[in-house]
C-alpha cells in the first residue's frame, strides 16, 4: 500500500510511505512543499508536485485537516485556503481514496506538541536515522510522514 501524506501550506510537506504487511513502513519519497509567486504571491507549484505524484499507485491521501487561524488576515486566509485547495485537488486526482486528520487528533495520538523539533525528532526515532531530519525547515515532511504512520496504526495496524 502507498499512502501520500500532506502537510499543507507553503511550508509544508509530501511524503509517499510504502506499507507492506510484516514490514515497517518507509518513505519512498519525500518533498518539501515547493512554491512559485505568482503576482507577488507565494502559491503551491502544483505542476511539480503532479509531476512527481503521477509515477505513482496511490492508495490513500492523508490531508492534514487545517483551517484558517484565528486574527489570520483575510488575504492570508484566502491565500492558505487556495493553497489547500491545490494539494487536495491533486489527491482526489492522484489518490483512490482521500481522507482527513485534525492536528490536534494525530499530534495527540502520536504525543506530540507544537513544537517543529519534536516532529523531526519523532520522525527520526520512527523512519529511522536519514539526513531529512537533520534540516530544520523539512519539519513539514516530518509531519506528514508521521500523519501517515499515525493513520497506518489507527486504521491499517490494528
Amino acid at each position: 500500500m502507498i499512502v501520500l501524506g500532506i502537510d499543507p501550506g507553503s511550508s509544508g510537506g509530501i511524503v509517499l510511505v510504502e506499507s507492506k504487511l510484516n514490514v515497517l513502513p518507509k518513505i519512498i519519497f519525500a518533498l518539501r512543499t515547493p512554491t512559485v509567486i505568482i503576482y507577488g504571491k507565494k502559491i503551491i507549484d502544483t505542476k511539480k508536485i503532479a509531476a512527481e505524484l503521477q509515477k505513482y499507485k496511490i492508495d490513500i491521501s492523508i490531508i492534514e485537516k487545517v483551517h484558517a487561524m484565528p486574527r489570520q488576515g483575510v488575504t492570508s486566509s484566502f491565500q492558505f485556503g487556495r493553497n489547500f485547495g491545490g494539494v487536495e485537488s491533486l489527491s482526489y486526482l492522484y489518490a483512490k481514496r482521500v481522507d482527513y486528520v485534525a492536528p490536534s487528533v494525530w499530534k495527540k495520538a502520536m504525543g506530540l506538541g507544537s513544537s517543529k523539533k519534536e516532529s523531526l525528532d519523532l520522525a527520526r526515532l520512527k523512519f529511522g536515522e536519514s539526513e531529512l531530519w537533520s534540516i530544520k525547515s523539512n519539519d513539514g515532511i516530518a509531519e506528514a510522514a508521521l500523519l501517515t504512520l499515525f493513520w497506518l496504526e489507527k486504521y491499517m495496524m490494528s
